[in-house]
């Protein structure tokens, strides 16, 4: 039997704070601390528990005088506790039972127990400490003995409250990391008034040397090669906070990367950083397959398969661009409007792979050549536009020159080399037509005119 002495009660309490105040591992100080304890006590066991995610408690560290007394490794309070006692250990975190009492904790089979729980901020609890005994009543009736081993086991909870929410905080902080490495985005964060580098996964550090080469470091000496300050169009200077510092929304840009030239979309934000600094969070993600397929799409939307030209649809769009400009310029826009005579004739006798091998020639050509190659266009079937802004009259004629002087000669295609002359129209704007359609047409008619009347031939609109 227990009885209280309070100078071996202050020497207990020395004892245990010189053990917390050791650098040893957690284990070998709860170790120490539970020896001590029971030792003081004269309890036959110690015990600490720490719950899991699913509340189960399991057996962490143990102290036992004899082999006689075994724990169960873990078990739930709801399902192996009585409901008074565990109301009684939850409402105050303190339970303190012994044979003289009407009830115990059967789990433990214990005379004489006693347990301080552990709480989190829900008071939901998540470790149990305590000391029991199975051979005999351990403490007097003496209020003294209990508050003291009270105070102890209280000590020792705190400690051990501690370290869970420092382990946990390290389990928390190696998710939020791993998570930040491996959900496909780039992420960096700076101070936002000096722009050092406070982070960044190892995505995003990847292409820079690595994590260790980026903190430090303001971000346009490692993202650029060529700034010596923030960049002009640095997302933060848009930002808008609210009264806790908070951005309100994220601004958002495409660059292209100078180390790669890889396409990359940026969101940039702002948040106060662990030690309330204001920060500037920037993620990132790899848009250049993107790039392509949105390139590859507004290709096939504008461009014609077997010439490689621009279409119809093209031709129409950057000509009333063009008209807008020349209008406020006050300057003329030539409009030339072409096809191949007889060319459904060859089509006729030579089949349709032939005409087609000549079109895409025609189109290589036309590319290729600098009177034509800037704004030309496949129109529909053999019909080509050329589009001549701010030109001379005179250059219109060396274009139209050119047109007719190439197209009098073969075609080395495959198997043949097939003579296919062109007939063209030309029209002006403002002097023939005011707007994008009405040219068109105008030249069209033109080119039908040179067609019936001189085929292999030009015809302008206004002759002078």
């Amino acid at each position: 039997m227990y009885n209280f002495d309070s100078g071996g009660v202050q020497r207990l309490f020395a004892q245990i704070i010189e053990s917390l105040s050791t650098t040893d591992n957690h284990e070998t100080v709860v170790n120490e601390i539970l020896f001590a304890i029971c030792t003081h006590f004269r309890f036959g066991c110690g015990f600490v528990y720490e719950a899991d995610h699913t509340h189960t408690l399991i057996l962490k560290e143990r102290f036992s005088a004899t082999r006689a007394m075994e724990l169960p490794h873990s078990f739930s309070l709801e399902e192996q506790m009585d409901p008074a006692d565990l109301q009684d250990l939850l409402a105050n975190s303190f339970f303190y039972k012994d044979a003289r009492s009407s009830s115990r904790l059967d789990i433990f089979d214990a005379n004489t127990i006693m347990l301080t729980a552990i709480k989190n901020q829900e008071g939901v609890p998540i470790g149990l400490v305590g000391m029991m005994d199975r051979r005999r009543n351990i403490l007097s009736a003496d209020d003294q003995a209990v508050d003291a081993a009270k105070t102890v086991l209280n000590l020792l909870a705190n400690h051990i409250k501690l370290h869970i929410y420092q382990r946990n905080l390290q389990f928390t902080e190696k998710s939020l990391v791993d998570i930040l490495n491996n959900t496909g985005v780039d992420v960096y964060v700076t101070d936002f008034y000096t722009h050092e580098i406070l982070y960044a996964n190892e995505s995003m550090a990847a292409p820079y040397g690595g994590v260790r080469a980026m903190l430090g470091k303001k971000c346009w000496d490692v993202l650029y090669f060529d700034k010596t300050a923030p960049c002009e169009d640095c997302p933060q200077k848009k930002m808008v906070f609210d009264e806790n510092g908070r951005s309100l929304d994220t601004v958002s840009k495409d660059y292209r990367r100078p180390i790669d030239g890889n396409w990359i979309r940026v969101l940039s934000s702002a948040f106060r950083w662990v030690d309330g600094r204001l920060v500037h969070v920037i993620s990132s993600i790899d848009i250049s397959e993107n790039k392509r397929n949105e390139a590859t799409i507004a290709h096939l939307a504008n461009y014609d398969a077997l010439t490689n030209l621009p279409n119809r649809r093209k031709l129409e769009q950057d000509c009333d661009e063009i008209l807008i400009h020349a209008a406020a310029a006050n300057s003329r826009v030539y409009l030339v409007f072409f096809d191949l005579d007889k060319f459904k004739a060859l089509n006729d006798t030579m089949g349709h792979h032939i005409g087609d091998q000549l079109l895409a020639e025609v189109g290589k050509v036309l590319q290729e050549n600098p009177y034509t190659k800037d704004h030309v266009y496949r129109y529909g079937g053999d019909e080509f536009v050329a589009i001549l802004p701010d030109a001379a009259r005179a250059r219109v004629q060396e274009v139209v020159d050119f047109l007719i002087d190439r197209f009098s000669r073969p075609w080395d295609l495959k198997t043949v080399s097939p003579v296919c002359r062109t007939s063209i129209g030309v029209a002006c704007f403002p002097d023939d037509a005011g707007s994008q359609s009405d040219l068109l047409e105008k030249a069209d008619a033109m080119m039908y005119k040179a067609k019936q009347t001189a085929p292999g031939t030009a015809v302008f609109a206004s002759p002078e």
